[in-house]
């Protein structure tokens, strides 16, 4: 149930999973690449960020279960409004951004990580066209969207995007009722300090 979504204009479109299929890809990825996309997905940090964010353990703060990303010149998307903020948790969140720290865990190039992650949607049975390193953003904006959809406004905000950008590239509808409780199950507790 790989539900294509498009991004930009063009047919360019990025996976965005449901939790089942997440699960199945992530027993097909080795230790440290299930560390990798669990930081990846629980902080929808886009590729840039994770690589500044990786050297800069000193943005996540615990007791505010939030990592705060500062204005870094480069960073990120040049056509992104919000250049700065703070980036929301949730309780496995913590877990994985902590693990991600304690671990000392690096990204390899981006070049190097999308084969991977192909190759372990392959190994679980999934056509590999829409899978990106960015499908683990993608996925966890649009299940936040599903859940939370009163909070939409903080949503965009933790991810670096204006309100109507959110509506545009994230809403994905027609999710099963098993679906939303086991993203709620995993999503517990975000933004919830």
């Amino acid at each position: 149930m790989i539900v294509p979504l498009s991004v930009g204009f063009g047919d360019r479109a990025v996976a965005v999973l449901s939790p089942y299929e997440k699960s199945l890809i992530y027993k097909e990825l080795n230790p440290a690449y299930r560390i990798r996309a669990d930081y990846l997905f629980h902080t929808a940090c886009r590729i840039a960020e994770g690589y500044y964010l990786a050297q800069h353990p000193e943005c996540y703060r615990q007791e505010n279960h939030a990592i705060f990303l500062p204005h870094v010149k480069g960073l990120g998307k040049d056509r992104c409004t919000l250049k700065r903020r703070t980036i929301l948790l949730s309780n496995n969140g913590m877990d994985a951004v902590e693990i991600f720290y304690e671990e000392k865990m690096r990204f390899p190039a981006y070049q190097s990580m999308e084969p991977v992650f192909k190759r372990a949607a392959r190994d679980a049975g999934f056509d590999t066209r829409y899978i990106t390193t960015k499908m683990f953003r993608k996925t966890v904006i649009s299940w936040l969207m599903a859940i939370y959809p009163e909070r939409q406004m903080s949503i965009a905000l933790s991810a670096g995007h204006t309100y109507l950008t959110m509506q545009g590239h994230y809403l994905t509808q027609g999710w099963r009722k098993e679906d939303v409780r086991d993203m709620r199950d995993e999503l517990r507790g975000w933004g919830e300090n």
